[in-house]
Parts: structure tokens; C-alpha cells; sequence
């Protein structure tokens, strides 16, 4: 069953990632909805938090990692809103 865990844990990475590669990239955020990206955020962090008395690390790292992508594209997104 770990091996499910990991597989999962890999596609939710590299469905997330080229989003978050591009938007830090480029740091274009315009058409990136902030109520979406702050309760992906909220939820990524408090799985993560929940997850981690599981002792399963590939359900809890795959959620840091989106905690940490969906902070920094948040940051992103509410520095673009008081720039503009």
C-alpha cells in the first residue's frame, strides 16, 4: 500500500508543479484566483499537519511540498494585488 501512497503523491506533484514553475517563474499571477490559491494553501497546510501523526511520509511530504508552492504562489498573488 505505500507504494500506492508514493505513486499518488508523485501525481499530485507533477500535476502541481508546472502551475507553480510557471508562476514563479514568470511571477505573472493575473489570471491565478487568490480565493483558490488561499484555501488550497489553508487545506495543503492543515493535511499536512493532520498527516503527520499517520506516519506515512509520502501522504505527508506530498502535502508540504504543496504547502510550500501554494505559500509561495499565494505570496505572489497578494504582491501582485497591492502592486497593482
Amino acid at each position: 500500500m505505500d507504494k500506492v501512497g508514493y505513486f499518488a503523491g508523485a501525481l499530485t506533484l507533477i500535476a502541481y508543479l508546472p502551475q507553480a514553475s510557471k508562476t514563479i517563474r514568470t511571477r505573472k499571477t493575473r489570471d491565478l484566483s487568490l480565493v483558490t490559491y488561499l484555501v488550497l494553501t489553508v487545506s495543503a497546510l492543515l493535511r499536512t499537519i493532520y498527516d503527520l501523526g499517520s506516519q506515512k511520509p509520502a501522504i505527508y511530504l506530498t502535502n508540504g511540498v504543496v504547502t510550500i508552492l501554494s505559500l509561495i504562489i499565494l505570496s505572489l498573488k497578494i504582491s501582485h494585488i497591492k502592486n497593482t
